[in-house]
């Protein structure tokens, strides 16, 4: 009797540490609509295994971890269009244990795309002026996308940023071929399409004018190919 007395004791003290554990939240995000992390963040450093689980018909054991110092602190779910209007039902817990802290995360607003790739810039003559075409590429092309652009110009002592267009190209106002300027792309979902809480990360940026110059130093690259013509002309004069 002795024996099973201590045998209900410890279990009933088993039982009350496991209550009282406290578990991290989980925050899981789509990225770029390929795959969903699901990642969590102990307070302090972390010393245990944790085992993440998804509801589905039944719950289901992550399929791919993610690890940090040989430790669990995030699960990567293979992602279906579906999903993104589904409520995700998952549950952490520490080891085989079956109780743990379970969570219902909606998942319409939480998608980050990749950042825009191949910003390139071009000159096209304008009504009165040159005009400067930035162009960017995206990975997954959609009329759910907006776009954002910041740009800083030769002389400026902050980054401007446009409100969210529509498109993958945008036209500095202002522009004068002489100065320098940078430009930078992020994307999101669009409210057409549950907008994100995400935008992506900005691009690489891209580059007109390789150096702040006076109005003197140099042609602008738009009128260097007549002035080289004029020169080649007046060369062919003096020979003759």
């Amino acid at each position: 009797m002795a024996g099973i007395a201590v045998s209900l004791l410890t279990a009933l003290m088993l039982n009350e540490g496991d209550a009282n554990i406290s578990y991290p939240s989980v925050n899981c995000l789509i990225i770029n609509l390929e795959y969903i992390n699901c990642t969590w963040i102990v307070q302090g450093i972390q010393e245990v295994n944790y085992t993440f689980h998804r509801l589905g018909d039944t719950y289901r054991e992550c399929p791919t971890y993610l690890l940090q110092n040989g430790l669990t602190v995030g699960c990567r779910l293979p992602y279906t269009a579906a999903l993104k209007f589904k409520t995700l039902h998952t549950r952490l817990s520490r080891g085989s244990n079956s109780s743990g802290l379970e969570q219902s995360i909606d998942l319409k607003h939480m998608v980050k795309l990749d950042s825009p790739h191949h910003l390139r810039l071009e000159i096209k003559e304008g009504a009165s002026n040159p005009e400067l075409w930035l162009r960017w590429n995206i990975s997954r092309p959609s009329t759910c996308v907006e776009s954002q652009v910041r740009y800083w110009k030769q002389g400026g002592d902050h980054w401007e940023e446009t409100l969210p267009i529509q498109g993958y190209s945008f036209i500095p106002p202002f522009f004068s071929p002489d100065d320098v300027y940078k430009f930078q792309v992020r994307i999101r979902v669009s409210e057409a399409c549950f907008q994100s809480k995400y935008w992506s990360d900005w691009s690489s940026p891209v580059v007109w004018g390789s150096k702040p110059r006076s109005n003197s130093a140099a042609f602008p690259p738009w009128r260097l190919g007549s002035a080289v013509y004029c020169l080649t002309l007046a060369a062919v004069a003096l020979i003759g």
